[in-house]
């Protein structure tokens, strides 16, 4: 006995390293069992859930809000004040910032990543345009736009998804089944998607003057919100987690939602301080796809801010407008805030 204790003392252990992409495909096997689980028993956002090849289903089963919580964690652990200078140095060399613009051009001033994500631009960095009645309420790229027709929203040219599933039943419609969107006589509805690149000034702003009547906080998943993905997964704003923020201007309907992404720590609105997003469905208390409403009265003017992501992610512009209205903008182009989006003609 003695002999086969002192044997197994003396063996030597030899540790063998597991691919890190085996590791990955492990996990993500396990959490796409247990999410095929959960859709089986009607886990699904409200009839919504990811369709498409067994790769883009694989990729949804990853636990991305967990790993999008713990990259909010790591953003908020305070950097060593002498590797603040090169460490967003280098973010904004290899991700395109705009130093020169910041409000606090002091990069040591910036206590942890999520600081720098969230800075703020220099009086007069931007100009809100007063010849167009909508301007871009970010820096970004134009994904797409256009009309919104028989309730259906283009994600991308030839992805669509459903207007009522993105921002919920209308509060302003008496509609109850269908289409609770409906234009007035000579208007029409429209969109545009306006993506965020992690490098581009993160807060977001009024798009023209209206009055917020409604904020939805829609729980849901944190899929990346890249052109591509945009391009790859139906509904994909739909499932995402969003705040939607609803209500009228001069011309009817008016719609600003604030999509979601993986790594975004969190999205802001500024008039809602006490919501928080990208929180655990355990602490958050109700499923995927659900929704809860605040009705905060807020009549906003073109340019103000209304809140920001802790990273680049999405807006999306739903808004009612005369037949008239044109965009002045183009697929793939690059936007800064307060400039034109479009106007009537």
């Amino acid at each position: 006995m003695l002999a086969n204790t002192k044997s197994w003392r003396d063996s030597k252990i030899v540790w063998y390293p597991i691919p890190a992409a085996l590791g990955i495909a492990w996990i993500g096997a396990l959490h796409f069992s247990h999410r095929t689980r959960e859709a089986n028993d009607g886990g699904d956002q409200n009839g919504v859930r990811v369709e498409g090849p067994f790769y883009l289903r694989m990729y949804a089963s990853l636990p991305l809000r967990f790993i999008s919580r713990a990259w909010g964690y790591f953003n908020s652990i305070e950097i060593p004040v002498s590797l603040r200078e090169p460490l967003f140095s280098l973010y904004a060399y290899l991700f395109g910032c705009h130093l020169d613009e910041m409000l606090v051009e002091d990069l040591k001033s910036y206590v942890h990543l999520s600081d720098f994500f969230y800075r703020k631009l220099k009086p007069g960095a931007r100009t809100v345009s007063n010849e167009s009645a909508l301007v871009s309420p970010a820096d970004g790229k134009i994904l797409h736009f256009g009309h919104v027709e028989n309730d259906r929203v283009e994600q991308v040219k030839g992805v669509e998804y459903s207007l009522d599933a993105l921002l919920g039943k209308s509060p302003f419609s008496k509609i109850t089944e269908g289409n609770s969107y409906q234009p007035k006589p000579g208007n029409n509805l429209y969109s545009v998607v306006i993506y965020l690149a992690p490098g581009d000034y993160h807060r977001f702003h009024s798009p023209a003057d209206w009055q917020v009547k409604n904020t939805r906080h829609f729980a849901g998943e944190l899929f990346s919100v890249s052109p591509l993905m945009a391009r790859l997964m139906n509904n994909l704003f739909v499932l995402n987690e969003r705040v939607s923020l609803l209500g009228e201007w001069k011309h009817g309907f008016f719609s600003m939602t604030a999509v979601g992404a993986t790594n975004v720590g969190s999205i802001i609105i500024n008039s809602c301080p006490q919501m928080r997003t990208n929180i655990p469905l355990e602490a958050l208390g109700r499923p995927l796809g659900s929704f809860v409403e605040e009705r905060v009265p807020e009549k906003l003017q073109k340019g103000t801010e209304v809140g920001g992501f802790m990273l680049g992610s999405t807006i999306v512009l739903v808004f009612e407008a005369p037949k008239s209205f044109q965009f002045s903008v183009q697929e793939g182009s690059k936007i800064r805030y307060g400039q034109p989006l479009g106007n009537l003609k």
